[in-house]
């Protein structure tokens, strides 16, 4: 799966702000309570490396790869049934 070219940046970005907020508030990990925290660790279940993403941008990031990933796998799996079908 190729990964977008904002990932790393997003990463490096993400480590420095947990890096230079000492109390660990206002970076928000998107873990909270609630329906958008639960939905969010929903996602982290269905995304392969989710639960390594700790900030709701980088899984979002990875969901959109996963996406893509699956969509060129399903288009692959279909023009294959397609030829062995003639």
């Amino acid at each position: 799966m190729e990964e977008s070219k904002n990932y790393k940046k997003m990463v490096k970005q993400t480590f420095a702000k947990k890096k230079n907020n000492k109390r660990g508030h206002g970076t928000g990990s998107g873990t909270g309570s609630g329906l958008l925290g639960v939905k969010v660790r929903k996602l982290q279940i269905l995304i392969p490396g989710g639960k390594r993403c700790n900030h709701p941008d980088l899984l979002l990031s990875k969901t959109v790869d996963y996406i893509v990933h699956l969509k060129s796998k399903i288009r692959f799996l279909k023009a294959l049934s397609d030829m062995y079908s003639l």
